[in-house]
């Protein structure tokens, strides 16, 4: 289906604007599904759920920890700590368990078949694979990665103040998009199309997993962590709402 945007036309899916699902004003930071329950982490607070993508986001009762990003491996989910440890739940239930990592200023997390990616501001990107034992650096310059996806067999990565760079085919160096610098946060994935979110700005797609990232013309906020589940896209807003987009 054509699609038209702008003064550009792009194939893909169409999403509809975001829409505020009237949840108390958190520090939201990031997000992740898993099945059809949707996660929401707080800087300096909780970590909350969406239960069968309907309803409030209710507190897990875990430890108020600075949570800066969240993902899912298979039946696990993981979230990571600023300054702190990763920890994981175990098919979805129960507390988050740390791993014992080094305390890194992790930010970001994405998975990649069975092995799991997370950034650290101001450093490297790390990588455990097979999702056992330590996360190792890949020996990537220091930037500011705040945002992480997985799409087929390649990563992105986004840099706050900068560019949004592609690691392709799991493997090597991430390379840079040529993307202009925003204040690039969190990213997703829906179908075949790459999206972002700019702190303070809009959202972006890349449709089809190449070209430019292009505005979707939402409101501008403090748009931080995003997630997908069926066909719907959530992002969170720091000290505001979540919010929720569903294709159209």
């Amino acid at each position: 289906m054509l699609h038209y945007w702008g003064n550009s036309y792009s194939f893909g899916i169409k999403l509809g604007n975001f829409t505020a699902l009237g949840q108390t004003s958190r520090n939201w930071y990031e997000m992740t599904a898993l099945g059809s329950d949707v996660y929401a982490c707080v800087l300096g607070g909780d970590i909350y759920k969406q239960t069968g993508g309907s309803g409030n986001f209710t507190a897990l009762s875990q430890t108020s920890r600075n949570w800066t990003a969240m993902t899912t491996s298979g039946n696990d989910v993981y979230a990571c700590v600023y300054s702190g440890d990763i920890y994981k739940q175990t098919n979805g239930t129960g507390n988050f368990t740390g791993l014992g990592q080094a305390g890194r200023l992790w930010i970001a997390m994405a998975v990649l078949g069975d092995s799991i990616y997370c950034s650290t501001e101001n450093g490297d990107i790390y990588k455990q694979t097979g999702g056992t034992g330590s996360f190792t650096a890949l020996g990537q310059t220091s930037r500011l990665w705040y945002g992480m996806a997985a799409l087929g067999s390649d990563v992105y990565a986004s840099v706050t103040g900068g560019d949004i760079y592609k690691q392709t085919g799991g493997s090597g160096n991430f390379t840079a998009l040529s993307q202009t610098s925003r204040a690039w946060h969190g990213m997703a994935v829906l179908g075949s199309d790459v999206y972002a979110s700019v702190t303070g700005g809009d959202i972006y797609k890349q449709t089809g997993g190449s070209g430019n990232f292009i505005g979707l013309s939402q409101t501008s906020r403090a748009w931080r962590g995003m997630t997908t589940i069926n066909n719907a896209m959530y992002c969170c807003v720091s000290s505001g709402d979540i919010y929720k987009a569903v294709t159209i």
